[in-house]
């Protein structure tokens, strides 16, 4: 690996260093190594072009990022004792995580509620659980992430926004996300009975389209390379699938001639994962920002300083969390949360040491959040904007990992862009290629997991809670359901999904018929059956 001969006499662990994406790294690096850097072109200040130093010019000197808990539990009503939780030990904004049933897009009264009702989240049905989740909390003040799949993007986010204007805010004011995103689907394939993928590009690009007109302080769809990750794609892999399925949502916008690329690409956002090499992910959103700023500059022309920014929340990554020796997990979470603050992310989840084992309870969840706030109030990592840019290897990685996800980004768009390599079984074969590779390096040693390929112990040596699900949720939601069901207005719910049936079939907007749906309080599976009647359903098949 070159050196001189006083440092060749001193024996090194490995003959070969290399990043977790495979990246090989030389002993040390020096300014030869960014011989070609420009500092204008390539860096910039932080908040100027080309942004790779963080998208604002004061960054955490002016606001810390948001510590957002991604959350759900049962019921409403117990998600909202959560939240309530939450907010009360310091969280500055809410994110709602979902059921299997709910991102399903079916109601309590299903065939498939008794096995997925309060699987993985809250049980998200109507408006009148959007209500009861966000009862007593001051959703004028603070924002919301609204976490679905795909499926129901549209209604569930209506369902939010109809809450607002219940509670006096207008939708001109009213300020979160909304997670419904195509990367996704490379991670885990179609849910069962969801729609095919160029419908749910129709349905996904409609609510960009909707809100960029009736509100614009909401970012209607947060790319998410967070999932796809999960499955064991490296970190130039992640930013190039996340940039890919961007770019088919504007070239569908753009087909449409409704809207110029600055009237509609200020509203997204992107999601990303936090894993465990520590300057690898540090250089993966730093080149991030700076491959989405040249393909926004370069190929469509953007002049909107947010266009041309990516902001992007970042989770840790659960993939690296273990089972075995659970507690050990506060120490993955901390390391990513800093990595991911030292790379500029807007705002963050930490997620909870157990994980790995069950849904988080409230002393895991409160770790979490004191683990941010330590790192924001205690450490100063805060106090200078991108403290490690100028250092020889992060530039010469930050280099390497844009290259390196520009020419696989190239890859995807050979295969027609990210929707086509979905269809086509091109994106699953890379993923089941990356999982191989993962397994086979963990079983080689090449890997090590503290606890699982190493360290491991005969028993466990801490001691934790273990949460455990209301097994009556199935009863109280289904039963909450049917009366809703006989108290509303049914022919109100009628007319407004026979209009959504109508506009579905054309080329109009499905988002004013679906805010109407929702505010008839019709449920998310009744929405998406009309759809489902519509567009057909997609292959069981993963994809």
């Amino acid at each position: 690996m070159g050196g001189t001969k006083e440092t060749k006499r001193f024996r090194e662990r490995k003959e070969v260093f290399a990043t977790n994406s495979g990246i090989p790294v030389k002993r040390v690096y020096t300014p030869g190594d960014i011989s070609g850097l420009n500092y204008d072109r390539d860096l910039g200040m932080p908040g100027e072009e080309p942004y790779t130093r963080g998208i604002y010019p004061s960054m955490y000197r002016g606001k810390l990022w948001t510590i957002r808990q991604f959350s759900g539990l049962d019921t409403p009503e117990a998600t909202n004792e959560r939240f309530k939780y939450e907010y009360e030990n310091g969280i500055t904004g809410f994110a709602i995580a979902m059921d299997n049933l709910s991102i399903m897009g079916h109601d309590p009264n299903h065939p498939l509620a008794e096995a997925e009702v309060a699987a993985g989240g809250v049980s998200l049905s109507n408006l009148q659980d959007m209500e009861t989740i966000f009862e007593g909390l001051p959703i004028g003040k603070i924002s919301a992430a609204v976490i679905p799949l795909m499926t129901t993007t549209c209604p569930h986010t209506a369902m939010y926004f109809a809450l607002a204007e219940k509670r006096g805010i207008k939708l001109s004011d009213v300020d979160g996300t909304t997670e419904g995103d195509p990367v996704s689907f490379a991670a885990c394939g179609p849910f069962r009975d969801s729609y095919p993928p160029r419908h749910l590009l129709r349905l996904g690009v409609d609510l960009v389209e909707w809100c960029a007109i009736n509100v614009p302080k909401w970012h209607p769809v947060s790319f998410t390379s967070y999932n796809y990750r999960e499955t064991g794609v490296n970190a130039y892999q992640e930013i190039a699938g996340l940039i890919a399925a961007a770019l088919d949502y504007i070239e569908e916008e753009l087909k449409r001639k409704r809207l110029a690329v600055d009237d509609f690409v200020p509203k997204f956002t992107f999601h990303l994962s936090a894993h465990n090499d520590f300057f690898e992910e540090i250089a993966k959103y730093r080149a991030a920002r700076r491959l989405w700023y040249r393909l926004m500059k370069e190929r469509y022309g953007a002049r909107n300083p947010n266009s041309l920014t990516l902001r992007f929340h970042v989770q840790t990554a659960g993939s690296t969390h273990t089972y075995q020796q659970p507690l050990n997990n506060i120490v993955r979470i901390a390391y990513q949360v800093l990595a991911a603050a030292l790379g500029g992310a807007q705002s963050i989840h930490a997620n909870s040491f157990d994980e790995a084992i069950c849904t988080p309870t409230e002393k895991s969840v409160l770790m979490a959040i004191r683990t941010q706030q330590i790192a924001q109030l205690e450490t100063n990592i805060a106090n200078v904007i991108d403290p490690l840019g100028g250092s020889y290897y992060i530039e010469w990685l930050t280099n390497e990992i844009e290259e390196k996800a520009r020419e696989y980004l190239q890859k995807i768009e050979e295969q027609g862009g990210w929707f086509a390599a979905l269809e086509s079984g091109w994106l699953y074969k890379e993923r089941i290629e990356a999982q191989r590779e993962h397994t086979k390096k963990l079983a080689g040693g090449e890997l090590n997991i503290v606890g699982v390929n190493c360290y491991e112990m005969a028993e466990e040596p801490y001691e934790y809670d273990v949460y455990k699900t209301n097994p009556k949720t199935y009863e109280i939601q289904r039963a909450k359901f049917e009366k809703l069901k006989r108290e509303r207005d049914n022919d109100r719910v009628q007319k407004a999904l026979s209009e959504l049936a109508r506009v579905s079939e054309t080329d109009q907007n499905v988002m004013p018929a679906v805010m109407e749906s929702v505010k008839a309080y019709a449920g998310v599976g009744e929405i998406c059956d009309v759809w489902r009647k519509v567009y057909g359903v997609a292959e069981q098949r993963m994809l």
